[in-house]
């Protein structure tokens, strides 16, 4: 029973998805929030959160096509969100697997997805690697309460040639031993790469705890603190807004990016509703 319900959900939130799009009903302007200065990237964060689907299955897309980032990390995407930003954001491209089955499927689970923009870039290389001892294959790390997941991609722009390479994770929210020992994981592969690289993800930590004091202590920077124009304040605030606080969700870069021009805490509604339990974070860089 539990099963079919899963795959009513999906089968739902997939041709509401594509009702949406035939019907013109989800017509958002691209680009419009925000101008990006020529040579620069937009890196986007996102914990889009895993409920409330019908609530937000139109502003969560919206909000990102307003934006246009090159690229985005995505935390708590679900198999339904899957279909909707295939449908609604058919500018992007998706990469990622579900951290319970390692593919897309209604009962893959969280997928740390990457979407970037097709039009622009090419996908040189990526892949997930699972936060535990066993990372090649589906697992769960130390004292989890579940599986997460790391995913990445390499990207090449179509005109320039230049490529960077995007990191995306969600550490989990219980385990201590996980949380520290995924630090350890993303950093390692994020530092691997000998281009311009960038970290997001939804890291359930505070800024200046000692797990944040590791991750920037790994040699990567946070594009909050390098911003020539930035912002301060909380990232999750459970649909109850406010500002006062401290992130949980962060952009790293590594000593390849030349400068960090605007980092942004996307506080905005849309329709009286916030995106989601967590804001938006972006950071405009330069290689």
């Amino acid at each position: 029973m539990k099963q079919f319900f899963i795959k009513l959900r999906g089968i739902i939130s997939f041709f509401l998805a594509v009702i949406m799009s035939i019907l013109g009903i989800y017509m958002p302007s691209r680009g419009t929030k925000d101008h990006i200065e020529d040579g620069e990237i937009r890196i986007m964060s996102f914990n889009v959160r895993c409920a409330e689907f019908l609530e937000r299955g139109e502003i969560v897309p919206l909000l990102i096509g307003e934006y246009l980032p090159d690229s985005v990390g995505l935390q708590e995407c679900t198999y339904d969100w899957y279909n909707t930003f295939r449908y609604l954001l058919p500018e992007y491209q998706f990469v990622g697997v579900g951290r319970d089955t390692g593919d897309i499927s209604e009962d893959c689970g969280e997928i740390s997805a990457v979407l970037f923009r097709k039009d622009k870039y090419t996908l040189e290389d990526s892949g997930t690697f699972w936060l535990s001892e066993t990372p090649d294959e589906v697992s769960r790390g130390w004292d989890a309460a579940c599986n997460r997941i790391c995913t990445y991609v390499v990207l090449k722009d179509k005109e320039t040639g230049e490529t960077y390479a995007h990191v995306n994770t969600h550490l989990d929210h219980m385990g201590i031993f996980a949380r520290k020992n995924g630090v350890d994981l993303v950093t390692q592969k994020a530092l691997s790469f000998d281009i311009p690289t960038v970290l997001t993800g939804d890291f359930n930590f505070k800024k200046d705890t000692d797990l944040y004091k590791q991750l920037v202590g790994s040699g990567l920077r946070d594009s909050q603190d390098l911003a020539t124009e930035t912002m301060t304040g909380k990232t999750y605030h459970g649909y109850r807004g406010g500002e006062e606080g401290k992130p949980i969700d962060y952009i790293l870069v590594n000593d390849k990016i030349e400068s960090v021009s605007r980092y942004k805490i996307v506080r905005e509604q849309i329709n009286d509703l916030y995106t989601s339990d967590h804001y938006p974070i972006y950071a405009d860089i330069t290689f």
